[in-house]
């Protein structure tokens, strides 16, 4: 009887150890943290806002990545131009806050854009994992073809390129700019107030035919024609080009064919300088043409502070090119972006408050100074 009450006791105690190994496997793995166990728990208790989280974390990206083991670049013709540097300004930051080591300016001085998408393949060829390519037009669909081929990720600012319908060129991850068709309106309303009284033409020019600028101008004619003011004529663009001394000869040309040209809208970054050149040449007083163009760079301020240039729209570029960055951070952790972000673009001009004072980009002006002295 001893015997068999011992032997049962031995039973009953190989029972009781088998029962806690299978207690102890089915714990969470070492492997795994509380967090990921708590969330397993409440995807369980709560499926939707789990599915919630997950959407978060898959647009925001998790992968772990060395930053130094990804060279990226901004791609431009005319880099030296101070718009361009203002652009390279934002991306560079951004690149450098981010742990991004190998971060370049590469293209062309020129305007050859050939060059420029030369060094896109170069950059390629090199191991280039990300770029922040400059182009407005469909001249730049080969490159995004071979840069997608190369695994190179890459982000347009600036220049919309996406469809109405949402489809994107083959090769471009994201596109991000301020709407051309907003800012056109905006300057036709100030311009149209500016000109109250006035009889005569007014110019519109562009740097080149591509997206943003051709749209920019359509949107300021259309707005003023449904301004219908009295006396005004807008005249068919023209194009006064990216080089100074040609764009100053071109504008001035159209003063002497218009001697009652009022008003210019010109497009393109350079335009201030053009415009006030041909008008001082021409003999007009400042003001007398009411001139508005793009961007802000130290000598554009210096044209709308002395009355040179009633008003510059200000393209958000240092803006676009930090989040391009960002955006390209993004997709190389495995985060998610959007195909099209919008941005704004506010009229800046004397006696503006917030966005459209000029002291608010003064700050920006001294930064590219600095930077690119280095």
């Amino acid at each position: 009887m001893k015997k068999k009450t011992k032997l049962l006791c031995m039973v009953m105690a190989i029972l009781l150890c088998a029962s806690v190994f299978v207690a102890c496997a089915a714990e969470p793995a070492a492997s795994e943290s509380p967090s990921q166990a708590a969330s397993e728990s409440a995807s369980a208790e709560a499926s939707a806002p789990a599915e919630s989280a997950e959407a978060s974390q898959a647009s925001s990206g998790g992968d772990d990545i060395n930053p130094a083991e990804y060279p990226v670049a901004v791609a431009m013709m005319l880099k030296n131009h101070p718009v361009h540097r203002m652009v390279q300004l934002g991306f560079l930051k951004a690149a450098k806050e981010l742990g991004y080591t190998d971060a370049q300016v590469i293209g062309t001085e020129s305007a050859d854009v050939n060059e420029q998408y030369t060094a896109c393949d170069t950059f390629a060829a090199q191991g280039g994992k990300g770029l922040l390519l400059w182009s407005g037009d469909d001249t730049c669909f080969p490159t995004l073809k071979k840069m997608k081929a190369a695994g190179v990720r890459v982000g347009i600012p600036h220049f919309k390129l996406i469809e109405e319908d949402g489809e994107m060129p083959e090769g471009l991850d994201f596109n991000m700019a301020c709407d051309p068709v907003a800012y056109g309106k905006l300057v036709a309303d100030f311009m149209a107030e500016k000109l109250e009284g006035k009889t005569g033409k007014v110019a519109v020019t562009q740097n080149t035919k591509n997206n943003t600028e051709n749209a920019a101008a359509e949107s300021f004619a259309a707005r003023m024609a449904e301004l219908n003011l009295d006396g005004i004529t807008v005249l068919e663009p023209e194009l006064e080009g990216g080089e100074a001394t040609q764009a100053a000869n071109v504008n001035a040309a159209i003063i002497q064919k218009n001697p009652d040209l009022v008003g210019a809208f010109s497009t393109t970054g350079g335009g201030s300088a053009s415009w006030s050149t041909a008008a001082q040449k021409a003999g007009k007083e400042n003001g007398e043409i009411v001139i508005v163009a793009m961007d802000i760079t130290e000598e554009n301020l210096k044209y709308l502070e002395d009355g040179q240039v009633a008003a510059l729209v200000y393209q958000p570029l240092y803006e676009e090119a930090f989040k391009t960055m960002e955006y390209l951070d993004t997709l190389f952790r495995g985060g998610e972006v959007p195909a099209w972000t919008d941005l704004d673009a506010p009229l800046v001009y004397v006696g503006g408050s917030g966005a459209s004072d000029p002291a608010t980009y003064k700050s920006y002006i001294d930064e590219v100074k600095t930077w690119f002295e280095q």
